[in-house]
């Protein structure tokens, strides 16, 4: 795929969603400390709603890498992890929740932040779109 002029797909697709995985990370990581009220509601849907990005960077991202015949099947298996995340994430919740009371859901959000700042750093330094389809390719 080509690039916007002057604006490298790494950028683009690597450090863009990187950041925006970083911002959602601080707000995660912030939130148990917020007071109640505007400030909980603002860093909920910051650290959420920033990361929920991702999802869009991800998917064209895969598309610049991925060969044309076997875009359908890299893109199949992107979903299903991401599928199996979103069945486990309950299921460890309820068991952090269950063992630690309400204290549970702090100790998820503070889990989710910890683990979108890892994806960030990740994105940052890992995605490259150019250099990938060129190894897909050989």
């Amino acid at each position: 795929m080509a690039d916007a002029p002057g604006i490298a797909s790494r950028w683009a697709r690597g450090r863009v969603g990187g950041i925006l995985l970083t911002m959602g990370a601080g707000a995660c990581l912030a939130l148990p400390s917020a007071p109640a009220g505007a400030a909980t509601a603002v860093l909920l849907v910051a650290g959420f709603g920033l990361a929920g990005a991702m999802s869009s960077v991800a998917v064209t991202t895969v598309m610049e890498m991925a060969p044309a015949d076997r875009r359908g099947g890299t893109l199949g298996i992107m979903n299903a992890v991401v599928t199996t995340a979103g069945l486990l994430a309950p299921t460890l919740i309820g068991r952090l929740v269950d063992l630690h009371g309400a204290s549970g859901y702090q100790y998820a959000v503070l889990i989710t932040g910890g683990l979108l700042l890892l994806g960030g750093i990740a994105a940052v330094t890992l995605i490259d779109p150019d250099r990938d389809a060129r190894l897909l390719s050989a």
